[in-house]
Formats: structure tokens, sequence, C-alpha cells
């Protein structure tokens, strides 16, 4: 195929662009709507152009589904565990030198059907809009395996680490400082040339105002908030919510985007405090309502952002989500693009400036129309005059050394994954039983028992009068099977604590709670819960381990079709002062081991009265869902 002439500069004149049609192959990720949404922009523009453009997912390239299997972690890690995904995010900072590991991964898995995309769509440039994207075509392109110039469209605000590669051949940036982060990261030229953003967002293509509010039934006497959370709608947005419309200034409409739960949430207590606060879904129409509002309220510096920063919509970031997102939102901010908010009281003085017409708002944004300074379609079409990558010779030896320690440290971070990182998790919240939808003065109480424990007829009263499930272990349930099965009988329930405890009496496995490979742990314990199931006479489904949770947990218990049950808060008879302060929708797990029956008794006395103090209804674990 002939090579396509490019101009002298990589933002060269449009004049200057060959009318001769190009190829261009877009790689994106369907990773939320930013990365999607910047490739549908890129292709339209250019196929406007007279050039033709295709699309393609990055998540379809890899075999057996992983690329589906990634896309649910990271949702998981931002909905569920943020402080693993804030921790990682940051991780490559400080150990940059993995990224060649991971590109060399990416690619061993990726390039047969990436290479494949290109061919078969005779592609003369290359386009990333996703990082792991980034990595394997910048890899092939410093290879010599892929012969087609590479452009990284970053769509990002923050440049991290896994963003760039050295070898592509320009990075396109948000912004200068981006760009000029983007060279000092990769080494390779970087232009910016601002967002990919439809033309619908042109304030001359935007409804009235007068219509578009007309439309939604806004009141035109309060200033119009819009509160958006990507297409995920992950975040603290009915906390944005709920502190935004404190102020009585201001209305909102709030898009939920695919998260139909979010929704049905907000609408309810929309419904309950009786405020006008219109609750979307997904919508193709945000035009109309950022024509309808005054400003807008995010919390990841997304493509809804760059959206309204090219409609004149000033922008207001607060609780930003972790990872890309606090990042995204200070570099947005240091550039006076958007304003970061951080607590209430900045955020509706932001909301005051930046509703009104003033020098705040004009300020701001003059600054976000200022960076759409380019059409990316030329700096992509522009692609192939950047200097090409010229490979730096490394001793095979200290190839091996470096390919050595990034093994190392990949091994040691997958374990610490699989084992304190999951057991982070489920003390988040993640993969375990959460209190269902309903009263919000309930607290649900499980009661870890050793054998005399179990025997004794003031506890078993003491768990009537609490409503509270008995957690045992395979050693207290063979010896008191006897008194367990009574109680169930009577109506309580019984929940597997593990294979074993240190405060249980008797011959059966004693002491081996925490010990063994993680693997192990779990295994024991799915079995003791089969044992606990003989003693009692029912079938126990649940499971409250007396440790830290780890992968081969979920996977067992999941095999098993056993709940996982991790308390909130353990209270120990002995080390609580007299007023046992609690919060309610909580997990409880009162732990007997440690205690003669006689202490347990006058604790879970003392419990109960203090739950009826303050007015808190106990419930069983198995009220959890």
């Amino acid at each position: 195929m002939r090579r396509i002439k490019r101009p002298t500069s990589l933002t060269g004149a449009r004049a200057a662009i060959p009318t001769r049609d190009a190829r261009v192959l877009i790689i994106s990720a369907s990773m939320g709507a930013g990365h999607d949404g910047a490739a549908r922009n890129l292709a339209k523009q250019l196929r406007m152009e007279g050039h033709d453009a295709v699309v393609e997912d990055f998540l379809t390239s890899a075999p057996l589904r992983i690329g589906a299997a990634l896309r649910s972690g990271y949702e998981f890690e931002l909905r569920h565990v943020p402080s693993a995904y804030e921790a990682s995010y940051r991780m490559w900072y400080k150990v940059p030198w993995l990224r060649g590991l991971v590109g060399f991964l990416v690619t061993l898995l990726t390039r047969r059907r990436v290479l494949r995309w290109v061919s078969r769509f005779e592609a003369t440039t290359v386009v990333s809009t996703y990082p792991l994207a980034t990595l394997c075509l910048g890899r092939l392109r410093k290879k010599g395996i892929l012969n087609v110039p590479v452009v990284n469209f970053i769509t990002d605000f923050g440049v991290h680490p896994l963003w760039v590669h050295p070898g592509v051949d320009v990075n396109l940036a948000m912004h200068d400082e981006c760009a000029a982060e983007a060279t000092r990261l990769s080494g390779r030229p970087s232009v910016a040339c601002g967002p990919a953003t439809p033309e619908r967002f042109d304030p001359a293509r935007l409804p009235s105002r007068v219509d578009a509010r007309r439309l939604l039934g806004l009141d035109d006497s309060k200033r119009a908030v819009l509160v958006v959370a990507g297409s995920w709608g992950v975040g603290s947005v009915v906390e944005t919510w709920a502190e935004i419309t404190s102020d009585s200034r201001f209305s909102t409409v709030v898009v939920c985007g695919r998260d139909e739960k979010l929704k049905e949430r907000i609408t309810r207590l929309v419904e309950h405090k009786g405020t006008g606060c219109k609750v979307l879904g997904w919508t193709d129409d945000m035009p109309a309502l950022m024509a309808a509002c005054d400003v807008l309220v995010e919390n990841a510096g997304g493509l809804t952002s760059f959206e309204a920063l090219r409609a004149g919509l000033p922008v207001v970031s607060y609780q930003p989500i972790a990872g890309h997102g606090r990042h995204n939102t200070q570099r947005m901010h240091d550039a006076g693009v958007s304003t970061l908010a951080g607590n209430v009281t900045s955020l509706h003085r932001a909301l005051a400036e930046l509703s009104v017409e003033g020098l705040a708002r004009r300020t701001q944004v003059t600054a976000g129309r200022a960076i759409f300074k380019a059409e990316p379609v030329e700096a992509i079409l522009a692609a192939d005059m950047a200097p090409a990558y010229r490979p730096v010779k490394v001793r095979k030896a200290k190839r091996a050394v470096r390919v050595a320690m990034a093994g190392l440290v990949t091994a040691a971070l997958g374990w610490a994954g699989l084992t304190s990182g999951v057991a982070m998790a489920t003390e988040e919240g993640a993969g375990v039983l959460q209190p269902p939808p309903g009263p919000l003065t309930v607290d649900y109480l499980g009661v870890r028992l050793s054998t005399p424990e179990a025997a004794d007829p003031r506890i078993t009263a003491d768990l009537f009068a609490l409503d509270a499930t008995a957690v045992v272990d395979e050693a207290t349930a063979l010896q008191a099977a006897g008194q367990l099965r009574q109680i169930v009988a009577e109506g309580l329930s019984v929940d597997d604590g593990g294979a074993s405890s240190a405060g249980s009496y008797g011959p059966v496995n004693p002491g081996t709670l925490n010990e063994g490979a993680p693997w192990q742990q779990a295994s024991a314990d799915a079995r003791a819960a089969a044992a606990i199931s003989r003693a009692v006479g029912v079938t126990v489904t649940q499971s409250v381990p007396d440790r830290g949770l780890n992968a081969w947990d979920l996977t067992q218990s999941d095999a098993d079709h056993l709940k996982l049950v991790v308390a909130n808060r353990v209270l120990s008879p002995g080390s609580q002062g007299p007023t046992i302060k609690l919060a309610p929708r909580q997990v409880y797990l009162v732990n007997g081991l440690d205690s003669t029956p006689r202490q347990l008794d006058e604790f879970l006395r003392q419990l109960l009265a203090q739950m009826r103090a303050q007015a808190i209804l106990p419930a069983p674990l198995s009220s959890l869902a």
C-alpha cells in the first residue's frame, strides 16, 4: 500500500492534510463510557473528513474472556474496594519499571487479534484510547512488528505511567501540562489538542435555556445543578445529592448512568424528602441537560466533564472516586478548568459563585474552552511525521536481572492481592453478606461460643432475647450437638465458625484455625460447615471464619453454596467499657471464646440493655442478604 503523505509538522494547517482517504483503526475499551466515547467521536470526525475509521474493543482481543473479567474486576474495585484501587494506581509511580513486564504480558495475550485487526482493515494509522492497548501497540511498534504509525490519545487529564509507551509515535493530550507530562514519562513527542467531543456540545448548537428548562420542568427561581457519575454511577452520588440539596438555593438533575439501583434509591429519597429533583438513568440528551443547568458536579474528570467544558458549563468536582478520579480532578483544578471542592462548605461556595454570571464563572469557562486547541484528527493524520523510536541496547545480563526482579515483585503483589488484599476487600463489604434494605434501626448479631457456653442455659436465654445467631466451630458443634439441636429446633440459627478455635475444648483439630496454606484454611472451614450441619441437624448456609478471608475462601464458599459473613466490629466481654456504643445497620460479632460463661452472660445482658436504650432492634445473621 502506498504511504500517505503527511504535513511537515504534527499540527500542520488543515490544507496540508492529504485528501486521499486514510484508514484509521481506533482501539478502545468498554471500561465505562469514557474510552469508547472518545473513540466514537474520533471515528465520526475522521469519517466527516472523508477518511475510513473503525473502532475495536481491546477487551475482546484476549482469549478466555479475560477482558470481560478485567472489566468486572475493575468495576468491583471501584464500587467496593476503592482503597485497593487507589493503592494499585499509585503503585506504578513507585515501580514504573514494571510497566515493561505488564506490556509484555498484555502483548502476549492480545497481539494476534490486534495484528489481525490491523491487517484486515489495512490500517494506515492505529489510535489507542485505552492504556493497556497503548502498551500493546507501543511494544509492537518498538519491536518493529507493527509498521504503521501509532497514536496514543490520552483520555484522562491525569497522565498515569501506564498511559504512555516509548514505542508510540505521538501522544495526544488534553492540555499543555498533560502533554509535557506524557513526554517526560515516555520520551515521545506529545501534542495538546484537547478532548474529542461531539459538535452538538458547541454552545451555538445547544437548545435554548428556556426550552430545555421547560421540558425538564425545572423551577426558574432555583439554580439547577447537574450531577453525574459516569455510565456506571460509581461514587458517593447519594451523599453528593443530599449535600447539594441541603442548600435551598439549588435544585438538582441527577444522571445515574446505567445503575438502576442507584436511580431507584435516589428516587425513593426524593419522594420522601419532597424535593423537585429530577432523577434520570442513561440518557443521550446530555446537551439539553447542560443547556438547562447552571453548573455540573462530577467525580472523575471524565468525558462528561469535557463535554461540559465545550458547552460552556462550569464544572465542580466533588468527592472524586479513587485512582484516576482523584488524579484527573486535581489536575483539572490546577489547570483552572474546574473547581475541586474539598468539603460541603467549599461545595456550596463554588456552586454559588459558578452558577451565576460573574468573574469566577467567566474565568473558568474561558479556561475550559481554551483547551480545545486543535482538531485531534489533524494530529492523528500527521502521526508518521514524528521522529522514529530508537531502541537503546541493554545488555542481556542486565535485562535478565530486570525480568527476574519484575517476576518476583509481580508474584509478591499477586500473593498480597489474593490474601491481604481480599481480606481488606471483604472488611469493606466486598463479596460478603450485607444488611438488606429496610429500617435504619437494626443491628445484626452473632455470638461465637465455646463448648461450655453452648451448653449453658443462661447463654441460650440470652441468645433468644437478642435474637442472635450462635456461631460455633467444628469442635464445639460435635461436643455440644445436643444443646445446639435443641436451640435450632426452638428457632435460633447456627452458623459455621470454622474448623476450630483456640478457645474451644476438645480433641478435634485444636489450634489449627490460622495454620496451613490459605487454600487449606478455606477447605478446612468448608468441611467444618458440612460437619456442623450434620451435628445440629440442619444445613448451615453461612460461614463466619475467625480470621481474615482470602481468595480461596471466596472460591470455596461459592463452590459449596456458603455465604460469608464479616463483622463490622467484634465485641469482646471484658474489653468493653460500661457503655457499648452501637451504630445502626451494622454486623456485630460477640467473641465469647476468651471469656467464661458467666462473663459472657453478663456482657450479653448489658448489650441487650444498651440496644434498648439506643432504640436499636437486634436481628440474627440469617437476616443478612
